[in-house]
């Protein structure tokens, strides 16, 4: 029997990034949270006992371990294939904070023309530029509705940046409210680099403390940071921000261990609550004038799928079969050289110590004979205490077993330097989430199945990126080089789609604020609404888009609730 607790103002699913902001911004206004999650509460000591390689994301993801790691989706490249296994270790997280928590830390704006990719495509190359099969469309928000948000992110979340050293950004406000991470010898060396070959680096924006900050200290440049819990309380996350100031409210009440399984709606289709299991496995009611779903866009889309009722038999959001439509993943680029002699020392610090160069990125350059439109964001960054994972940076034709393999660890795998592009994928018609009908987790619930591969355009995209990158590694002296073309992660941690924001509700599933179309007072937050992808690290936009839907719905749950 479904024990049913009192009613709340509102109820989020998942305290990540989203949920995490949003609940801030819903207490500071005087309404009262419940935050269902399906991890734990961590705390710096949780954190510290997980500083292992082995115990990492890289090969266990323990953070995963009460939830994702059980119902990983998954895939297949199109409907007419079977399913796949899949290449890459699955890095999301459960616990209070979500992602946040374990990400890298890189923050990003995305620019001006990111919001409109379609319009901009179009002036400037005409219709013909957009690849067949595609679904292109511009954000129903603009980069200067979203820029004050950014703005009250950067103070409150806390990130470390050089405005105006990026020469294609889009206008800022202010600046970053602390300097850049610091520069180390291999930044320096990769500056020069990019500097020579007449691009324009700039110092990466981080949601890392570089100096003391609102009561948390400055990083320590540990090593463990992509992947673990900061013992240090200098990684930016939701946790040590937004949801510490929403438990100060008082407003903000957390529940843990509590696995959400069903949105509920009433007979005239309005969502009245949730239901989860806890710890013990009971079956818990908790309604509420209004839910937020912001878990990650996997489950934001499959708790929708799974919320059937005689309102909604196809799952909420879905009566135009928009939603798990238009998904896309970050696609990489990788480019190696060997720098015999030197030692790059690129264990230490944090990945969000980076050198970066937008010239390659969204339409910074002329692609009118390419072939492809958008492109990539080109970093190098310190690649942590991973050496392990190290290892696999072997030059094309050396041994990868035996002595001379050990030799090559011992005197070479440290001069190995990497410039990185993380490449956008345009989102397609045949790019999609669904159920998968036959896997399921550990309680017999689908699984998201992802039918998604990469198409001519990034095919392209990739193949330009790698050939530009690798010579810039030739250039810049190395004896060894090699570089990979676009590689595709369908199951990603940058993953978005499925629940698409928009104006018209026959293309899109969630308007500007993130509400269902169908369903005012439900809002789904997250990667999961965002049109387009752009060459951008998606958290800082999620941050700022959670701050700017929760501020509307703060001023509107008295129209919209029940």
């Amino acid at each position: 029997m479904v024990q049913r607790l009192p009613a709340t103002d509102v109820v989020i699913v998942g305290l990540g990034a989203a949920g995490g902001v949003a609940s801030g911004v819903l207490t500071a206004a005087g309404l009262k949270v419940v935050g269902l999650e399906a991890g734990d509460y961590n705390t710096v000591n949780d954190y510290l006992a997980e500083y292992d390689e082995l115990e990492g994301f890289y090969f266990k993801n323990t953070l995963g371990e009460a939830k994702v790691n059980h119902e990983v989706p998954t895939w297949r490249p199109n409907p007419s294939s079977p399913n796949q296994p899949l290449a890459s270790p699955w890095r999301m997280a459960n616990g209070v904070g979500g992602s946040s928590v374990h990400w890298t830390g890189q923050s990003w704006r995305y620019r001006e023309d990111d919001f409109l990719i379609r319009t901009s495509t179009v002036e400037r190359y005409g219709m013909q530029a957009l690849p067949t099969g595609s679904t292109v469309v511009d954000w129903p928000i603009t980069y200067q509705e979203l820029e004050p948000y950014y703005e009250q992110v950067e103070h409150q979340i806390g990130v470390a940046g050089a405005g105006g050293t990026n020469p294609f950004e889009s206008p800022r406000a202010a600046d970053y409210p602390m300097p850049p991470l610091r520069q180390v010898g291999a930044l320096e060396w990769a500056y020069e680099a990019m500097s020579a070959a007449g691009y324009h680096p700039f110092p990466s924006p981080a949601a890392i403390t570089s100096v003391d900050y609102e009561g948390r200290p400055a990083c320590s440049y540990c090593g463990y940071c992509t992947g673990f819990g900061c013992w240090n309380d200098s990684k930016s996350s939701s946790l040590v921000t937004t949801i510490r100031a929403a438990e100060a409210t008082g407003n903000l009440e957390i529940r843990t261990r509590a696995r959400v399984t069903q949105i509920l709606t009433d007979d005239q289709g309005r969502a009245t609550g949730v239901v989860y299991v806890d710890a013990e496995g009971s079956e818990i009611e908790q309604p509420a004038s209004a839910v937020i779903v912001s878990t990650y866009v996997y489950e934001n889309n499959r708790l929708l799928m799974l919320s059937t009722s005689d309102s909604h038999p196809d799952g909420i959001g879905n009566s135009t079969g928009q939603l798990g439509k238009h998904y896309s993943a970050h696609a990489y680029v990788g480019a190696y050289g060997v720098f015999p002699g030197r030692n790059f020392n690129v264990g230490s610090g944090t990945g969000a110590q980076s050198v970066a160069m937008d010239d390659f990125n969204g339409d910074n350059f002329d692609h009118s004979d390419l072939g492809f439109i958008r492109g990539a964001v080109v970093n190098f960054s310190m690649a942590e205490s991973a050496p392990i994972a190290l290892s696999r940076n072997v030059a094309p034709g050396r041994p990868q077993w035996g002595s001379a393999y050990k030799r090559y660890l011992k005197e070479d795998v440290g001069s190995v330097f990497s410039f990185f592009g993380q490449l956008e994928v345009l989102t397609y018609e045949d790019n999609f989430l669904d159920l998968d009908p036959d896997a399921v987790d550990q309680y017999g619930i689908p699984r998201i199945r992802v039918t998604f591969e990469l198409k001519d355009n990034e095919l392209a995209a990739g193949t330009f990126l790698s050939e530009k990158l690798e010579a810039l590694a030739r250039d810049a002296g190395a004896t060894d080089t090699w570089s990979t073309g676009a590689m595709l992660i369908p199951v990603n941690s940058h993953a978005y789609g499925g629940t698409r924001m928009g104006t018209d509700p026959a293309t899109s599933v969630t308007n500007r604020y993130g509400q269902v179309h169908d369903v005012p007072n439900l809002l789904v937050l997250g990667g999961s609404n965002f049109p387009s992808i752009t060459g951008y690290n998606p958290t800082e936009t999620i941050y700022a888009h959670s701050w700017y839907a929760a501020e509307h719905l703060a001023n509107t749950i008295g129209a919209i609730g029940r």
